[in-house]
């Protein structure tokens, strides 16, 4: 309805009216701006709930439950390492792993120094394993004290309801019956890190996983590793265990039996006790490792825990090198040992027969120079048996200028120095056959016959590893074979290649190789064993050169000249070959020699028909 209006005048009293209908417009107009608002509120809080409720409904319910169930990581037992026999090298045994999932703690400070208190740690390195931790998701635990004591599970899992994000695992740990058996052959597992992670080698890991990083344990991870499980829970409010929901079992994993024999093994690294070197023992008749030392060891178990300052520095110690596998990675001039090569070459060559004879005064003259033999006085008129038996340098200057480095190099290649055996271990080295041209690439030079002298007694450029050294005198005992080596029983053995000389001339060699240990004038009488014919050579190589070196005695022990042996046992049809190296050892007749005669003694034990017990170890 208008509204009408009076107006009264005072001057004229009159009266105006007016009719209003402004005002009702206007509510009208504000009352259909409210309902549209009203009805927009509504379809919104409807569109809303939809959104939540049947749109979203699933994952917030899927959300929901996450916060209420937890999935617990199983880890798989890791596979055991055994002997040829089937005893135990490597096995598993169940440890506490206390860790820390950082999504679940508030207040990171005051957990720390709470777990200071509780554990052998400082709150320092417990500080440094978090922020190394950082780029892990952080769901996951990162472990804080790895193979825990009972008393500090007992400590933490008492308080565990005032130590939010604090788990306490169970997790398997390498055992080793016989102590530190073959650690540089069997290597060691570490924490996997950020790049073996990345590296897509171990879709098995996850941050906090031990995984081989060296030796066995990392050549068969995939098959040692098995396969992780996880265990669905249901917790409350307080990340306190409600129920099991659901488990899916681990899978353990495989198995490996080496080659080894676990005796012989350690009778190996008993009788390297004390020095630095290395040893290995195979069967020549198909390349299966026997033994395989390397001296000083260490103890794979505390890569697992974490070193300490001091241990790292003794791992590393660049004199000793405890962690170089030095029966595959050790390179050293052979010495005296080449000479079964220089007398296989020259035989074959035609420069030399077996009853060629050259005379030693104690040195051989090449030009202006004088290049000594190591017997003073000389050895007189020398043929080939004498030259190998007591070792005449002056007899292999001969030979090797009649030969020149080229054909020297051939037979050294032939031989299989210079070149990777193929053992399927990480770190392999191939040594070195040097040869005229490499000579000439390297330094713009040519060859020297003055070097060729030095190549044709082992020494100058040459380099070769125990296990190289091994095979060589294999393959005299076994008629020129050279097999793959290996260390995992079930594989066949592998044919790779025939050394270029005949059998025959082999034998020759052999049987005056004999004469080195029973000859009265033999570099090796230190390796006589009553009952049985070895064939051996011993071999000095010089550290330093001719014109810096004293009097032994006056060395310091760096500096001394290193000890090799290599023999092969029962000469006649050898089932045993074996290479030693004692670094800075002296005379290879009275430091290496020795070494080998124990190996072989166990050999000949583990034969009869009632062999020893095995040798009793502290663990």
């Amino acid at each position: 309805m208008n509204k009408e209006t009076e107006i009264k005048t005072p001057d004229t009293n009159l009266t105006l009216r007016r009719f209003d209908t402004g005002d009702k417009q206007e509510q009208q107009l504000f009352c259909t701006y409210c309902s549209f608002i009203l009805l927009g509120c509504f379809l919104f809080l409807c569109l809303r709930l939809w959104y939540l409720q049947i749109y979203k409904g699933e994952e917030f319910k899927e959300l929901s439950q996450k916060n209420s169930i937890k999935y617990v990581r199983l880890q798989s037992y890791r596979g055991n390492i055994l002997d040829r026999a089937g005893r135990l090298i490597a096995g598993v045994e169940p440890s506490f792993n206390i860790g820390v999932v950082l999504k679940d703690v508030k207040d990171v400070e005051s957990l720390i120094a709470e777990l200071a208190n509780l554990l052998e740690e400082t709150a320092t390195d417990i500080r440094m394993k978090l922020v190394a931790a950082k780029e892990q998701p952080s769901y996951l635990p990162v472990i804080i004290k790895r193979d825990a004591s009972w008393q500090e599970v007992a400590q933490v899992e008492s308080r565990l309801y005032r130590l939010p994000g604090v788990v306490v695992e169970v997790a398997p740990a390498r055992q080793y019956p016989y102590g530190t058996v073959a650690p540089h052959l069997l290597g060691y597992l570490g924490e996997v890190s950020l790049e073996q992670l990345k590296s897509g080698n171990f879709p098995h890991a996850v941050p906090g996983d031990l995984v081989g990083k060296s030796g066995i344990e990392l050549k068969y991870e995939k098959k040692l590793a098995g396969r992780s499980g996880y265990k669905m829970i249901e917790v409350d409010a307080k990340g306190r265990m409600i129920k099991v929901l659901k488990v899916q079992k681990p899978l353990p994993g495989q198995d490996v039996q080496l080659t080894i024999n676990l005796d012989l093994q350690l009778a190996a690294e008993d009788a390297l006790s004390g020095k630095s070197g290395a040893l290995v023992a195979l069967d020549p008749r198909n390349g299966q490792i026997l033994a395989m030392a390397s001296s000083p060891k260490f103890d794979p178990r505390i890569f697992a825990r974490g070193l300490t300052e001091m241990e790292w520095k003794e791992l590393n110690d660049p004199l000793l090198t405890p962690l170089v596998n030095k029966a595959i990675q050790g390179q050293y001039s052979p010495g005296s040992t080449f000479k079964i090569v220089m007398a296989a070459a020259g035989l074959k060559e035609k420069v030399i027969s077996p009853y060629s004879s050259f005379f030693c005064n104690g040195s051989f003259k090449l030009g202006r120079r004088r290049f000594r033999c190591w017997k003073k006085g000389g050895h007189g008129q020398t043929s080939l048996y004498k030259a190998l038996v007591q070792s005449c340098d002056v007899y292999f200057y001969n030979v090797g200028l009649k030969l020149g480095v080229d054909r020297i190099s051939k037979y050294a290649f032939g031989f299989g120095l210079g070149k990777k055996t193929g053992i399927e271990l990480p770190g392999e080295k191939a040594g070195f056959v040097p040869t005229r041209q490499w000579k000439k690439r390297r330094f713009r030079e040519p060859w020297q016959k003055g070097e060729t002298l030095n190549y044709s007694i082992g020494q100058g450029f040459l380099l070769v590893t125990p296990l190289q050294l091994s095979r060589m005198i294999a393959a005299v005992g076994n008629g020129g074979n050279l097999y793959k080596p290996e260390y995992v029983l079930d594989k066949e053995p592998l044919l790779q290649a025939k050394v270029p000389v005949p059998k025959r001339t082999l034998e020759l060699i052999k049987k005056d190789l004999i004469g080195v240990t029973e000859d009265k004038h033999g570099t090796a009488r230190t390796c006589v064993i009553e009952g049985i014919h070895i064939a051996g050579k011993t071999g000095t190589a010089q550290v330093i050169k001719q014109s810096k070196r004293r009097e032994s005695e006056k060395m310091a022990w760096k500096y001394q000249d290193h000890a090799l042996f290599v023999a092969i046992a029962p000469a006649k049809n050898p089932q045993i070959a074996v290479a030693v190296i004692i670094e800075h050892g002296g005379h290879g007749g009275s430091a290496a020699a020795p070494v080998a005669k124990a190996v072989i003694e166990r050999w000949l034990q583990l034969r009869s028909p009632k062999p020893p017990t095995i040798l009793q170890r502290k663990l």
